[in-house]
């Protein structure tokens, strides 16, 4: 059962910023091509992080994200996980109405998840830079709020990985989410413990996402949920921008 939260007591709209890894690290990892104009051949520059493979008819970039299983660390069920791979077809979200030229439309933010014991990359397949007005996804993200009485119903990982901190219990802090775009030839990566909404495809045509994670079956431990209702200040929205439209005219 999801837990139910406030929207925040802030102003209700985000504005949302074209993803990077830069902007992003707080929450996991932006997967792309760092040289897409670049052709690999034995005599091409190889970049750094990368490599010259397939008889240098390739680069291999190494290690573009970390991919963490963390229920070894002890879950209420101690059922073991396992990888799974999975495809989700996403169509396109029907946007609130704006009254702006430079925006879109709204789209209204009801729910967030986390995995806790796991990381959860996105892999859109078969879309273009050059398609990106046409098939585009919002990346909306929250970092967790101090535990607090309402989150003991969610069991999170008893340790770090890897030396890395973990979120561990609490809620979203809606009063530090955050909205990106991402285009169709980003993959994303949300770090194990990320609140974050489901996929959320904007645009006009569907997108096929390859979903890698791990997940041993129990629903509290792979996936758990909030409901965002309204504040005194309204519904929690992101203002997506026009692609058509120049950036920088509006702003908050």
């Amino acid at each position: 059962m999801p837990v139910e939260i406030d929207a925040p007591q802030r102003e209700p709209v985000l504005e949302a910023q074209p993803l990077s890894e830069d902007l992003f690290s707080e929450f996991g990892t932006v997967i792309e091509n760092p040289a897409p104009s670049l052709i690999p051949s034995r005599t091409c520059e190889v970049p750094p992080n990368a490599v010259q493979a397939n008889q240098g008819s390739a680069l291999k970039y190494l290690d573009v994200t970390n991919m963490k299983d963390l229920y070894a660390s002890g879950t209420p069920s101690k059922q073991a996980a396992k990888a799974v791979m999975n495809m989700f077809v996403c169509a396109p979200r029907i946007f609130l109405p704006s009254d702006t030229p430079q925006v879109e439309g709204f789209f209204a933010v009801k729910i967030l998840e986390r995995h806790p014991y796991t990381t959860q990359t996105f892999i859109p397949l078969g879309i273009s830079p050059s398609e990106a007005n046409q098939s585009r996804y919002l990346v909306i993200v929250a970092p967790s709020l101090p535990p607090s009485p309402k989150d003991e119903c969610f069991p999170v990982p008893s340790v770090t990985a890897n030396d890395d901190p973990l979120p561990g219990r609490g809620l979203p802090d809606l009063m530090k989410i955050k909205a990106f775009i991402a285009h169709g030839s980003q993959a994303v990566t949300y770090g194990a413990g990320t609140w974050h909404a489901p996929m959320v495809a904007i645009g006009k045509t569907p997108i096929a996402f390859v979903v890698v994670q791990f997940a041993n079956g129990v629903g509290v431990e792979d996936c758990q949920e909030v409901e965002i209702g309204r504040g005194r200040t309204g519904q929690l929205k992101v203002a997506v921008p026009d692609p058509n439209q120049n950036r920088g005219l509006w702003r908050l």
